[in-house]
């Protein structure tokens, strides 16, 4: 349904924080499945000693964790569930359960389900699937949506000695 250009153009997250690849379904606005493919090119793996063996190349779980927001990002985006000058934010987690590794070859599956919306508030659920097993169930993923401009950085004042001498 989102090819890769289209993925990027919703999401601000850019290589190598960039962790999805497609959406292969949504059906608004309760749910979606997102795609990303693990590679053993990966930033992660860079520093790993030669002969390490494919138990050394599960994929970290913060990363996991980290791919399977963006999807939530995306089903937020996609269902209009906040203003687009909005930045959903991740505010809370529970019952997470990491089931099994996911190692380079595997192509992660999220299925995110939203449980409950109202105003800026969202609750999401649902699990990442890679080669038929489950590899991590989210219990809850609450989300509260705030404006962007209250999120991005204020460029510093100029220093007073600066100011005083008019430079």
């Amino acid at each position: 349904m989102l090819d890769h250009s289209q993925v990027r153009a919703r999401l601000r997250q850019r290589p190598p924080m960039l962790l999805l690849d497609t959406v292969r379904t949504f059906s608004p606005p309760h749910s979606l499945v997102a795609t990303k493919a693990i590679t053993g090119g990966e930033d992660c793996y860079r520093d790993l000693a030669e002969g390490t063996g494919i138990d050394g190349f599960a994929y970290p779980p913060v990363l996991l964790l980290e791919s399977f927001g963006q999807a939530v990002s995306l089903l937020w985006s996609l269902a209009g569930l906040g203003p687009p000058d909005e930045i959903p934010l991740m505010v809370g987690l529970r019952d997470l359960v990491y089931a099994a590794p996911a190692v380079p070859g595997d192509v992660l599956e999220h299925h995110v389900q939203l449980s409950h919306h109202s105003g800026a508030v969202g609750e999401f659920t649902g699990q990442t699937q890679a080669a038929g097993r489950t590899v991590l169930t989210v219990g809850s993923i609450l989300v509260v949506a705030r404006p962007s401009g209250g999120l991005l950085p204020t460029p510093p004042a100029p220093h007073p000695d600066l100011v005083k001498d008019g430079r």
